[in-house]
């Protein structure tokens, strides 16, 4: 990476943290979906490691229900974390040259899911067969593009959860899924010290625009904020997407 790629990487590190402080996610998805866009995707996703470590520990750390949380997910989480493992294993250094399509066709589904407001209802008898099934499927698109947004967004937004308790659960799920695809980085050889460094360089700006988000949390139409957030990454997955087709 050059220095003038570190710079940009680190300001889409600032925005994405804000936009996770504002609405509660989105900062895999945003830095993968921009940062996608001029570094190749394993440079990406070895970026935004340590960032979204974490941010996604101080959001699973607030709330009060960390233990029930994951006795309650430990089916999706343990999936999840084995077969990003496997993923990450079986592609190497560099991801196959369809992971592009990949990341577009998730962006699309994620953003196409939120502007028309669709929210699954999953009755409370289907939640335990279908967490193993649903970890398995996010563990590898995570492994894959860094991004583990569908089906796992979907899933956790349509079980039987109260609105307080939801945000912590999505911490909670989406630390287990960075620690897991950290440590597959590390292994793997592909968060070698330089990425280490600019990774661990790049916390600051994620945490600060976390914060930076929370504070003006208050003073901003958060539904409007939500809805411009999802017509960028549709934009993006859209771009994404032809760009490899043409």
């Amino acid at each position: 990476m050059s220095a003038v790629d570190i710079v940009v990487g680190l300001a889409v590190l600032l925005l994405a943290g804000t936009v996770k402080g504002l609405v509660g996610l989105g900062l895999p998805a945003i830095s993968i979906a921009l940062m996608s866009l001029y570094l190749p995707l394993p440079e990406a996703i070895a970026l935004i490691s340590l960032p979204t470590i974490f941010t996604n520990i101080w959001q699973a750390s607030v709330g009060g229900k960390f233990k029930v949380i994951v006795r309650r997910q430990w089916p999706l989480i343990v999936p999840l974390a084995v077969v990003l493992y496997l993923t990450v294993w079986l592609l190497g250094q560099k991801g196959p040259n369809w992971a592009f399509l990949v990341l577009g066709t998730v962006l699309i589904a994620y953003s196409t899911l939120g502007l028309f407001r669709i929210r699954l209802h999953i009755h409370a008898d289907l939640e335990r067969p279908l967490a193993p099934v649903i970890g398995t499927v996010s563990g590898f698109i995570a492994g894959l593009v860094g991004v583990p947004v569908v089906p796992l967004m979907p899933y956790l937004q349509g079980l039987d959860i109260k609105p307080s308790e939801l945000v912590q659960t999505l911490g909670v799920v989406l630390c287990a899924t960075s620690f897991a695809l950290t440590a597959s980085l590390l292994f793997f050889g592909l968060l070698d010290g330089p990425r280490a460094l600019v990774s661990a360089a790049a916390v600051v700006p994620a945490v600060a625009g976390m914060w930076l988000g929370q504070q003006i949390r208050s003073r901003l139409s958060v539904e409007q904020f939500r809805l411009a957030v999802f017509w960028a990454l549709l934009l993006t997955g859209v771009y994404t997407f032809a760009t490899q087709l043409l």
